[in-house]
């Protein structure tokens, strides 16, 4: 019975092993999940997936690596309103350029500050974007919104932010928002001739789209807010596409 009892014991710490080498480090079930659903056809990955990070995540950038992590694309805050700048985007900004990841930043849209104010905070901010980064984008969600204002004049100093940006970057903003934020504040059509980066948590293989953009799809998803990778609570987000189209959309976002 020892004999046997060692044999056994020694199976299982081999099967163990074997287990553990298959996992990676990004271990979320709707990665898991999703890839089982698909037929590999190409080399190329299944899909675009991506996070994005703020203050909130610390120094996170630092343990990431395209080599261990299943993201191609990272986003972090750069600034609110007309004076705050992320204290780790400065930091954030370069080291996700080191790491060959795809970047990106965001304005965090305040309406009861100056359009143009803030459109030149955020572009200052971000002087050394470059054509090969994710265009600019703007957060727009109920945090930032004032609800004195009727939807009228937040809709106005909107569009006046979003003009100011395609002036100074030439090139055309993604927008951010949710379903209700946008059906509420974003139902004229010149929000719907931007694209969409959709919050929407529905655990579905699909989101829920605001009234605008019914038809017009969206460009980016954020799936989850409770997305833990290494310890640390991240966003998680999702391109809609292959990493090719990705890359063409960035270089075809410039206004000509």
């Amino acid at each position: 019975m020892k004999k046997i009892s060692t044999y056994v014991f020694l199976i299982l710490i081999i099967i163990s092993c074997n287990q553990s080498k298959k996992e990676t480090k990004v271990n979320s079930s709707i990665l898991k999940n999703e890839t089982k659903s698909k037929k590999v056809t190409s080399n190329a990955p299944l899909f675009v997936y991506g996070i994005d990070i703020s203050k909130y995540q610390g120094d996170e950038i630092t343990e990431l690596s395209k080599q261990k992590d299943s993201l191609s694309f990272i986003i972090c805050k750069a600034t609110e309103g007309i004076t705050y700048t992320d204290p780790k985007f400065s930091y954030n900004w370069k080291m996700i350029k080191e790491k060959s990841f795809i970047r990106g930043a965001y304005h965090f849209y305040r309406s009861d500050d100056d359009p143009i104010a803030q459109a030149n905070h955020f572009t200052n901010t971000i002087a050394s974007i470059k054509k090969s980064d994710i265009p600019p984008i703007i957060d727009f969600e109920v945090g930032g919104i004032d609800v004195s204002q009727s939807v009228e004049e937040v809709q106005h100093t909107l569009k006046i932010f979003i003009n100011q940006l395609e002036k100074i970057l030439e090139r055309k903003p993604i927008i951010y928002t949710s379903v209700s934020t946008g059906n509420k504040y974003l139902n004229d059509s010149f929000f719907a001739d931007y694209k969409l980066w959709i919050a929407n948590y529905n655990g579905e293989k699909s989101p829920d789209l605001p009234n605008a953009w019914k038809e017009k799809g969206w460009l980016m998803w954020q799936r989850s807010d409770s997305y833990k990778l290494d310890g640390v609570t991240d966003d998680l987000d999702m391109f809609n596409g292959s990493l090719e189209e990705f890359k063409i959309f960035i270089k075809n976002s410039s206004i000509k």
